[in-house]
């Protein structure tokens, strides 16, 4: 049994971006392969991806990253993590991450396993105040994110249950900061 699963939201439709961002270069190899680095501290790590996306399973399997097919992926990332929680549910704990934060650091990671397995129920990164990501789930809400449907994703959750989330400051911009644009694609390259 896999204590903590990661789970990389890659099942996207990158709108904004034109083309498959999580496929772009971002220094020596694809993006998605930065973001999924970023979960490597997770004892098990498992890639939501879309249908029929062919070319992006393909990537993460060569790299030996599990991946799991949503269905629904064009119901929103909410309905990615219900497919991901439910393809792992002998885990104890879970790690979410959207598959465009490639520059959120291992270490970041760390620190909500650390906080999970030391008994918060749910756990985030704090960048000068900002929520940001991986954040981590407790077994306790495993029902509740199988349930989760549409582009929310698990705000909510996070949200209604507040008093029990452990706030972890952290000195990584990474967790506030997404690839949704060439542009800001090119400002991460810089």
């Amino acid at each position: 049994m896999a204590d903590i699963t990661g789970i990389l939201l890659a099942a996207g439709g990158s709108r904004r971006f034109g083309t498959n961002k999580l496929l772009a270069q971002l220094g020596e190899c694809p993006l998605v392969l930065h973001s999924a680095a970023a979960l490597a501290p997770c004892g098990r790590l498992l890639a939501v991806i879309r249908e029929n996306d062919r070319d992006l399973e393909r990537l993460l399997q060569s790299a030996g990253i599990e991946t799991i097919v949503n269905a629904r992926a064009a119901r929103g990332m909410g309905a990615s993590i219900a497919c991901g929680v439910q393809a792992s549910a002998d885990s104890k704990a879970w790690c979410i991450l959207p598959a465009d934060m490639p520059q959120v650091m291992p270490a970041t990671t760390w620190r909500v396993i650390e906080a999970l397995l030391g008994g918060a129920a749910l756990a985030a990164p704090f960048y000068h105040g900002r929520r940001g990501h991986p954040a981590g789930f407790g077994a306790m809400f495993a029902t509740r994110l199988t349930q989760l449907d549409g582009d929310i994703g698990a705000r909510e959750i996070l949200a209604r249950h507040s008093r029990q989330l452990w706030r972890l400051e952290v000195d990584d911009a990474g967790v506030v900061s997404d690839i949704d644009t060439p542009e800001q694609l090119a400002l991460a390259r810089a």
